[in-house]
């Protein structure tokens, strides 16, 4: 499992998949520049994972750290960051 710095998180932008609600997140962290991607499911009911480009793998996120990417996406939508709506599905 990558070890995320989630108080240095800051999102880029945000692409929502319309067909499956889906949304793929970009997001910095501010100390090691470091990117990370989390791709979230129905909306944030569902699951979530994060790409570990180390490994390349997708890893699920689980209690905590999943509510905490799921409210700072919504966060992030209420600051205008820019978010791509696709009507097609993630897949």
């Amino acid at each position: 499992m990558v070890k995320i710095n989630y108080a240095e998180l800051k999102f880029d932008h945000l692409v929502s998949f319309e067909k499956d609600n889906t949304v793929f997140a970009c997001a910095k962290e501010n100390g090691s520049g470091h990117t990370r991607l989390f791709l979230v499911f129905d909306g944030g009911n569902g699951r979530v994972y994060t790409r570990n480009g180390q490994a390349n793998s997708w890893e699920e996120l689980g209690g905590t750290d999943r509510d905490t990417i799921i409210g700072y996406i919504i966060a992030a939508k209420n600051n205008n960051i820019p978010v791509y709506k696709i009507n097609g599905s993630h897949n």
